[in-house]
């Protein structure tokens, strides 16, 4: 028997993708997945990007690593500290053309859920799509990281590309103005703590 398809028609996306080929790709990808295209909002910037997140609700965001002043890392990190934003929970995958160890501990450390490299398969980016909206890792928020809860490997893998680094080699956060925003109301007092649960 085969295994049922999901069903991505309800699910809203948010793609930021700085390159227009590329982006147009992951689009008709994407819509092959059976997004609805009134679902799938794109743009090619981190300043329209946080507008976006501020202020609309989305199931998932794909964004490249690459966009300019700021990076996917500092986009996330930005996000994933903010109890303001709506979105702060929201699954992130960080695409990325050249995955060295410093990008991809960068991307880890700023709370992004998954990393696909480029050239994508649409294969590859089909079934991490799916596990990260089927199988949702426990949020965790502590002093010094906000994200999807690490496994043991993961944090491990973490220890071992920190360790790996060139000495005094340090990643760069820039920090986004976030003075243009319009916070949306918040009907409700966002929760502060979550339990830090590493299976």
């Amino acid at each position: 028997m085969s295994k049922k398809k999901f069903d991505f028609g309800t699910k809203h996306i948010l793609l930021i993708e700085n390159n227009k080929m590329m982006r147009r790709l992951v689009r008709e990808m994407l819509l092959n997945f059976g997004i609805k295209p009134a679902n799938l909002v794109e743009t090619d910037n981190v300043t329209d990007a946080l507008q976006l997140i501020y202020n609309q609700k989305f199931d998932l965001v794909i964004t490249d690593f690459f966009l300019g002043d700021l990076d996917g890392g500092d986009f996330t990190r930005h996000i994933r500290g903010d109890e303001r934003c709506l979105n702060r929970k929201i699954p992130i995958l960080l695409i990325t053309a050249s995955p060295n160890h410093e990008k991809v501990l960068k991307a880890l450390e700023s709370g992004v859920n998954e990393l696909l490299a480029k050239p994508i398969a649409p294969s590859a980016l089909y079934y991490r799509i799916f596990a990260m909206l089927t199988r949702p890792r426990p949020f965790v928020i502590t002093e010094n990281y906000v994200g999807p809860s690490r496994s043991s490997k993961r944090l491990e893998s973490m220890n071992s590309l920190k360790d790996s680094m060139p000495a005094g080699k340090m990643r760069t956060w820039r920090k986004v103005s976030s003075t243009s925003i319009r916070y949306p109301q918040m009907t409700s007092k966002p929760t502060t703590t979550d339990p830090f649960l590493v299976s």
